[in-house]
């Protein structure tokens, strides 16, 4: 069967960016049903659209989980969905994402994948899911660059002196002996102290560092350091491939098992804001879902494997 022309791709963009901005009702569902047994140019072309919501779980969090609350925005990301589905998701990424460079990191992670490295000082590094880094230690220093996602670190032993830093697109992270995380996120960087200390140091206000202990996490970007946080050893307890909440919002939960799975995973507004506790397996979030779909007044939706939607029942 011959590719989908682009009228019909921009059709079958279209749905998807309608349907990101909230859950279908059942009328657009069927809506959306018949447009594609329609023809099969239809289907061939919501195939090739498969195919990049696959490559979804791989692209920046504020591109896949944004709020679609403007007519601006949809166009947005509807010119994104055309030039993935035109040109090619490496392609693009290669030469208008070069901050995700996973392909070429030293060592990295895909999708819902965890990964535990030792390095020549008794470093070890563990990557969670969507994950890349660079190591470079040299006479001066032992570095790793966080390109994208995150990492536990417990620093080793052998290294002497010789300073220890996690660089992010924000700022530094300098090692005082210690296990820590650090997490890229969109605009900021989050870090979580679990042993010992940190410093903290913003790439434009390098003077503005922030001593971080034991028990402690803040955000900061490339001027200041955020408000300090309490840091609870369960929020990495994705090394142990769980997720552990107490009390949490749907919605921070969707958000969380999002990362674990490729494609699209979203929610309503309705169903977000209900309560959960427990301790989910990162490997299954299919299983999760269902669980939380027993036990909470809510449907989860497969239109397609790699696009799930969560709504409020009652």
């Amino acid at each position: 069967m011959a590719a989908p022309d682009r009228k019909i791709f921009e059709a079958a963009a279209s749905w998807y960016v309608q349907f990101q901005a909230q859950p279908p009702t059942p009328a657009e569902h069927h809506a959306w049903q018949q447009w594609l047994n329609g023809d099969p140019s239809h289907q061939a072309a919501w195939n090739q659209m498969e195919q990049v919501q696959r490559s979804l779980g791989a692209l920046p969090a504020d591109l896949t989980r944004r709020a679609l609350s403007t007519t601006q925005q949809r166009r947005q990301v509807l010119k994104w969905m055309l030039l993935l589905g035109g040109t090619g998701y490496l392609g693009w990424n290669v030469q208008q994402h070069t901050s995700l460079g996973n392909v070429w990191a030293d060592y990295r992670t895909g999708v819902g994948e965890h990964r535990r490295i030792a390095l020549a000082d008794g470093t070890q590094v563990d990557l969670n899911t969507h994950t890349s880094i660079d190591v470079a230690f040299d006479a001066r220093q032992r570095l790793i660059r966080l390109r994208e996602g995150e990492v536990l670190i417990h620093t080793g032993k052998s290294g002497g002196q010789t300073p220890f830093y996690v660089e992010t697109r924000q700022g530094r992270v300098e090692a005082l002996g210690t296990r820590f995380t650090v997490r890229q996120l969109s605009d900021s960087t989050r870090v979580g102290v679990l042993e010992d200390r940190v410093s903290v140091s913003p790439a434009d206000q390098p003077n503005h560092s922030q001593i971080l202990s034991a028990g402690e996490s803040v955000d900061f970007d490339r001027h200041k350091v955020g408000d300090n946080h309490p840091y609870r050893s369960t929020q990495a307890a994705w090394v142990d491939g769980q997720l552990i909440v107490l009390d949490a919002r749907l919605g921070d939960v969707i958000d969380e098992l999002a990362r674990y799975r490729p494609g699209v995973l979203q929610c309503d507004a309705a169903s977000a804001r209900l309560r959960v506790s427990g301790t989910f397996r990162l490997d299954s979030t299919d299983a999760v879902l269902s669980n939380l779909q027993a036990t909470l007044p809510i449907q989860v939706k497969y239109f397609t494997r790699y696009w799930v939607s969560v709504s409020r029942t009652g």
